[in-house]
């Protein structure tokens, strides 16, 4: 099985256009999968044809009885399930056995974002003339100016930032690209980075990454996230928010402002619009609090 599992992940990777991060993740949970059913069985050697449905099923009860997240139940059955699609596609299985697995239901959560003081304040917390201190200013600007992915952001080299146009060019899932506007205050700070960036490591040229870290290589994913943890603490927010809060905070405040779904949609570089109608509710559950505290007949 360790054998499928990896044309499996290549398949992901070259035909399908994955990400590194979800191929990896992928991976994770049949590792996890193929490790209940040796335990399951009894065998060491795994016969990938001998699969079944009551197999699938009892390893979502296992994670189950481990207390396991709904939404993590579901995204190691998503892995399985895509597995024994590409069997059966491949004539490795002659049926489907987690084809009519049904997802559990999950309650519906709101995405984390900031409100319009909190980014402010958040973005305000970070000032300083060092390389390291500018780099960060720039970074959460642009996340919240352009509402990028973490991973789109770490990968933007220079040549894909346009500041005469203030726009970049982001390579979004499935290697899909679009043009992002850049706002005129993260375009400023990214302009005091690079000059910053240059007396420190040396010109740079249009093939190098936007953004770097402490040597000069292109800045990891883990560096941000710790950008926006720190400024969270400078800025007196408590919670442990990530570079997605800030991703949603420019979704939620365009939306709030009276930009369209469908603009929004494009700028995120989501493929279905049903995937944004969520910030909808956002917004909706604000307005029905001003109707309450505002309206004299609102009933509150």
């Amino acid at each position: 099985m360790q054998t499928k599992i990896k044309e499996f992940l290549k398949h992901l990777s070259l035909r399908r256009n994955y990400s590194q991060h979800t191929v990896a993740a992928y991976g994770r949970d049949l590792a996890e999968f193929c490790a209940f059913l040796a335990d399951y069985r009894g065998e060491e050697h795994l016969d990938i044809r001998c699969l079944d449905r009551l197999e699938v099923r009892s390893y979502l009860a296992w994670l189950a009885r481990k207390n396991r997240a709904k939404t993590t139940i579901n995204r190691k059955l998503a892995a399985v399930k895509g597995f024994t699609a590409y069997l059966l596609r491949t004539g490795e299985l002659e049926a489907d056995p987690a084809g009519s697995v049904v997802s559990l239901k999950t309650e519906h959560r709101h995405p984390e974002y900031f409100t319009r003081e909190q980014a402010g304040k958040l973005l305000d917390a970070v000032d300083g003339s060092t390389c390291r201190e500018l780099c960060m200013k720039a970074v959460l600007e642009l996340f919240y100016s352009s509402g990028l992915r973490l991973s789109e952001l770490t990968g933007l080299d220079l040549a894909d930032y346009d500041p005469a146009r203030r726009q970049v060019l982001v390579l979004g899932k499935g290697s899909k690209e679009r043009i992002v506007p850049v706002g005129r205050v993260a375009a400023e700070a990214i302009s005091r980075y690079l000059d910053k960036r240059e007396r420190k490591f040396g010109a740079y040229c249009s093939g190098d990454p936007l953004f770097v870290g402490s040597k000069g290589k292109r800045i990891l994913q883990r560096q941000v996230q710790r950008f926006v943890l720190e400024a969270c603490r400078r800025a007196g927010d408590s919670r442990m928010m990530g570079p997605h809060a800030l991703r949603h905070s420019f979704a939620t405040h365009m939306l709030e402002a009276g930009a369209d779904l469908l603009s929004i949609a494009e700028m995120l570089g989501h493929a279905s619009l049903s995937t944004t109608q969520k910030y909808t509710h956002l917004t909706v559950d604000r307005l029905k609090k001003v109707y309450r505290q505002a309206h004299p007949r609102s009933g509150s």
